[in-house]
């Protein structure tokens, strides 16, 4: 029987397809690993910081999501019972001035809420958050959460999040399977793309 032999530089490329598509669920398993003790389930035992960054999602003719009227709701609950002193509502101009509108039919006082209309994805939220904000509550739903804590440690913003989950979502694995994308990208973000091209190139 004749071995199977192949180049040295054959080797590499397969190994670098190999680490690609193990990518995602490599990444989705470092980001969750180092962000799952900067989550919180409830609002009942989070401490306090000095704002809650609710982060933004679809809106139908200035109504809200079901899944971002659950994050509004949780943004207010959370100043409610004195957990964070200011909204920052953060997403698209139509998203952040619906969910502050939103906020103030519930009854926040509009002098503690924040309109972030360039939040259009969410590095860029947590990139806009103001820097007189020195420590956020992030609220969105527990798929999402791992990734904008992630964003969040990596640009050093004292953080913590809050699961919004208050219902049983009809998109839910579809909402998941992007964002295991979402996240591969979020990594290589971080680890810099350019940084990984020159390493496969260099291989």
């Amino acid at each position: 029987m004749i071995p199977f032999i192949i180049s040295k530089k054959a080797a590499a490329v397969m190994t670098v397809f190999f680490l690609i598509a193990l990518h995602p669920f490599a990444s989705t398993a470092w980001v969750r690993l180092s962000t799952e003790d900067q989550i919180y389930q409830s609002t009942d035992e989070i401490p306090q910081k000095t704002a809650a960054l609710v982060l933004g999602a679809a809106v139908y003719n200035a109504r809200l999501s079901g899944v971002l009227q659950d994050r509004v709701d949780t943004g207010i609950e959370l100043y409610e019972r004195g957990l964070v002193d200011t909204l920052i509502m953060s997403g698209s101009a139509n998203e952040a001035e619906s969910m502050v509108g939103y906020a103030i039919r519930r009854g926040v006082d509009g002098d503690h809420l924040i309109q972030d209309d360039d939040g259009f994805n969410t590095l860029a939220s947590i990139q806009n958050v103001p820097t007189s904000i020195d420590s956020v509550i992030i609220v969105t739903q527990a798929f999402h959460l791992p990734r904008a804590l992630f964003y969040a440690n990596d640009h050093s913003l004292d953080a913590i999040g809050v699961v919004a989950d208050k219902q049983v979502y009809r998109f839910m694995n579809y909402y998941k399977s992007r964002e295991l994308l979402s996240v591969s990208k979020a990594a290589l973000d971080v680890f810099g793309l350019e940084r990984w091209n020159e390493w496969v190139r260099n291989w």
